[in-house]
């Protein structure tokens, strides 16, 4: 059965331009009126909003409840990002790491938030195996903590897992509420077909990233949806039967060099165009 579709926004990414002019204390609430008002403008209720504990002004019990009235009141469904694993060799390394996300994961709920994700690093003398095999050990030590708050927890297809690799790492864990949230475009960084990456992973797919790219200046450079190189005629259909009740199509439009605005709305309006078609 098709999962039911959500449109969100990855809201510090699609406004990253204009949020960095502003001091680092006010960027968040720039992209969280931004979301709102799109939310507002194309009718999208609900919603969701991707964001960052780091990119938060501040983790003060107080504001993190306050914050979660907000979104509960503009009917945000937030997934927020806990940190970041730290693939090393060095067992103290990948330790503190574990702790570090258990610790940022006791944050997600009180933000009213189920869905979180997380970005993974490594050293440059940990080689694709090591990468992979640490992914999948540190992940059987954090699922426990998010099964007890009641959190899927997901990580990006960017960079340097490839979409087997990330099919590698969710079975090796093999807990239903570890998975992928697929980028659309990111893909094409990991030199992959778009359509077949995303068909690929889509048994361990809850969440995505709905993003555009062009490549230009020897870079993959975020443009509005349909815009650019992504077949969305084949992805959309595709992620919308992730097996999950409700997967959230988060827009991400990251542009190097375009309106963000522009780009940002005409996104919402391709995703809003889309789901009347259906």
């Amino acid at each position: 059965m098709a999962a039911r579709i959500v449109v969100g926004s990855l809201a510090p990414q699609n406004w990253h331009r204009q949020a960095r002019r502003l001091p680092t204390e006010k960027r968040f609430e720039y992209v969280l009126e931004k979301t709102i008002a799109a939310s507002k403008r194309f009718g999208f209720r609900p919603m969701g909003i991707d964001f960052g504990l780091a990119g938060l002004p501040s983790r003060d019990p107080g504001y993190l409840d306050e914050l979660a009235a907000r979104l509960r009141e503009s009917d945000l469904i937030p997934a927020v990002g806990f940190g970041g694993m730290r693939l090393s060799n060095d067992a103290e390394i990948r330790a503190e790491s574990v702790d570090e996300l258990k610790r940022n994961m006791e944050v997600v709920p009180r933000l009213g938030a189920r869905r979180g994700f997380f970005g993974a690093a490594y050293f440059g003398r940990v080689m694709r195996e090591g990468r992979i095999r640490f992914c999948i050990e540190m992940l059987r030590q954090i699922a426990p903590t998010a099964a007890e708050l009641g959190l899927t927890i997901t990580q990006e297809n960017y960079d340097f897992f490839t979409s087997d690799d990330l099919v590698r790492i969710c079975r090796g864990v093999a807990m239903p509420h570890v998975g992928v949230h697929s980028d659309t475009g990111n893909w094409l960084i990991l030199g992959e077909d778009p359509v077949e990456a995303t068909r690929k992973v889509l048994p361990h797919t809850l969440h995505a990233h709905v993003r555009d790219y062009v490549y230009e200046n020897d870079t993959y450079n975020g443009v509005a949806l349909g815009d650019g190189l992504v077949d969305f005629g084949q992805i959309l259909p595709l992620l919308a039967e992730a097996p999950v009740e409700e997967i959230i199509f988060s827009v991400e439009v990251d542009t190097d060099d375009r309106d963000e605005d522009d780009a940002a709305d005409r996104s919402f309006a391709y995703l809003r165009d889309w789901l009347a078609r259906r």
